[in-house]
């Protein structure tokens, strides 16, 4: 009986030792694991989006004629964007302007006429705010002039609501609508104003790697008289042939029902409605 003690409380002794070491070492064991999978899900889990900064680029267009005729062209496009949570801002801006000089003979001598052939700038701000992945409102202000089609001044401000009819990584086309107002002086100081509805689109097409085709059509007739409007559209392609720069070649028209009368003529002779432009030039993307 008494060596049967002994043992017993010999037992118990040891388990009482080795009981908290063994308690000790697993519970390190468990805190280990419990580190490690929580490093493996730090490491899997993806990491936040980087903020979007400006997407801005520049271009420039150039054309030179030499010879029995001469003229000269040059031309500039600027366009920026960002987006931020539900947020997009677009601001864009272009420019041309171009002179010809011709010879003739008059009464037997050489006369050279110089005349400016291109002379115009604009420039547009649009503002979206995303409701949901498609649809969006948003306002928009743009303002252009052109004298060679006597339009000394043209702007417009508008609201619009807009939705992605098709909205991929490389295929987008959105539509928008909505009222707005239009100021315009002519040459000759002839001023219009009017409420307005405008409608447009905006496409692009990323069909390779490095190529895109872009499109943009606007229309702003006169509430109260829907022949008098303006309408402007633009389709290009675009290819990238170097870190940050880019081949762009863009046809551009510029419609307007009622154009601007030619100053002095009377009856009073009216200029084209149609203006139009092919440009081809360099633009370079900020990275």
């Amino acid at each position: 009986m008494h060596r049967t003690a002994q043992r017993c409380f010999l037992t118990t002794s040891i388990l009482a030792l080795s009981l908290p070491s063994a308690m000790a070492q697993n519970a390190v064991s468990t805190a280990t694991a419990a580190d490690a999978a929580a490093a493996a899900a730090a490491a899997s889990a993806p990491l936040p989006e980087k903020p979007k900064g400006w997407e801005t680029s520049i271009g420039l267009t150039l054309g030179l004629v030499g010879g029995n005729s001469e003229s000269f062209n040059v031309g500039g496009t600027f366009q920026t964007k960002k987006e931020w949570g539900k947020h997009q801002l677009q601001i864009g801006a272009d420019g041309a302007y171009g002179n010809s000089t011709t010879k003739s003979v008059v009464d037997g001598d050489l006369i050279e006429v110089e005349q400016t052939s291109v002379n115009n700038y604009g420039a547009f701000l649009q503002y979206n705010y995303f409701l949901t992945d498609r649809w969006y409102v948003g306002a928009r202000g743009e303002g252009r002039h052109d004298a060679i089609a006597g339009v000394d001044y043209r702007i417009t401000a508008t609201a619009n609501a807009g939705y992605y009819l098709i909205k991929k990584s490389n295929l987008t086309l959105a539509v928008e609508a909505g009222p707005g107002y239009l100021w315009e002086e002519l040459d000759g100081g002839v001023y219009n104003d009017y409420a307005t509805i405008r409608f447009g689109d905006n496409f692009e097409w990323k069909f390779a790697e490095k190529s895109r085709l872009f499109q943009t059509f606007e229309f702003l007739p006169q509430v109260s008289d829907w022949g008098n409007f303006v309408m402007n559209s633009s389709v290009g392609v675009e290819t990238d042939i170097a870190k940050g720069l880019a081949l762009q070649v863009v046809f551009r028209d510029f419609y307007r029902s009622e154009p601007a009368a030619w100053s002095g003529t009377d009856p009073l002779i009216y200029r084209d409605k149609n203006d139009y432009q092919l440009l081809a030039g360099i633009i370079y993307k900020f990275q």
